[in-house]
């Protein structure tokens, strides 16, 4: 059937507007940004670009900016590895779960009775806990508290369990540039001990909910360490915190020299 002449116009309109618009739609899928050794790098030329950046200080190429995958994700120290899985489960097969359970309660201050449930802890578990997602120092394990450093998860909060630190979450960034801030804000301010770590802890979870697993979680401090008007150490973030339990741990259990 022709085609009357009054509408070939819009027909032509609409074919024009439609190439345009696919044109259009090909210019904005930009590839990504690319991930080597753990660095962000442009995908046209393959060097190195700024974090969180667009564009290609050398090659001037346009880019969309996204976070580290599985394989390009560095693997966490913070939990166990598997060979230190391995090692923890054959020591305490050869001590005895008992004598095991009394050389970490020795070494962590830990009771014997959590203690025996920490020895479950496995690669990719939280430091703190050990896995259990309790708060080991609640005075009854059949009705503890959550862990105050998974928040109950039993997951290490530097990888979110699967031993892998995702790199690039912008958002993760910017609420840790918040998070410093009001850190800095607190630790300074003329309050009470209870006041500042009830905030301190605010903050803390706050962050860990939204952000286990990336690259900033090294920089959360362990809220039950955190002091007014007291400047928080590197070795009260809570990362570091978790590994120096494990730490203990497998140096308690080891054979005497």
């Amino acid at each position: 059937m022709a085609v009357p002449a009054g509408s070939r116009w819009w027909i032509a309109t609409l074919v024009i507007v439609g190439v345009l618009l696919a044109i259009s739609a090909l210019a904005l899928d930009r590839p990504n940004v690319v991930w080597h050794a753990h660095s962000p790098q442009c995908p046209s030329c393959r060097t190195g670009v700024e974090w969180y950046s667009s564009r290609c200080a050398t090659c001037s190429a346009e880019f969309d900016w996204i976070v580290s995958g599985d394989e390009q994700s560095p693997l966490s120290n913070a939990s166990l590895s598997v060979l230190e899985t391995e090692w923890l489960r054959k020591r305490v097969a050869e001590l005895g779960v008992e004598n095991a359970a009394e050389r970490v309660a020795e070494k962590t201050g830990l009771s014997r009775e959590a203690a025996l449930e920490y020895l479950t802890v496995g690669h990719g578990n939280c430091g703190w806990c050990g896995g259990t997602r309790k708060d080991l120092a609640s005075p009854d394990l059949n009705e503890p508290e959550s862990c105050p450093m998974c928040l109950g998860t039993g997951r290490s909060i530097a990888c979110g369990g699967d031993r892998r630190v995702t790199l690039g979450n912008w958002a993760a960034e910017r609420a840790l540039t918040d998070y410093k801030a009001e850190m800095r804000q607190l630790t300074t301010a003329n309050l009470e001990p209870d006041v500042v770590q009830d905030e301190a802890r605010r903050l803390a979870e706050g962050f860990l909910r939204r952000f286990a697993g990336t690259q900033q979680v090294e920089s959360i401090y362990f809220w039950p360490l955190v002091a007014p008007r007291t400047q928080p150490s590197d070795e009260t973030r809570a990362v570091r915190v978790g590994r120096r339990r494990l730490d203990n741990v497998l140096v308690s259990l080891r054979p005497a020299e």
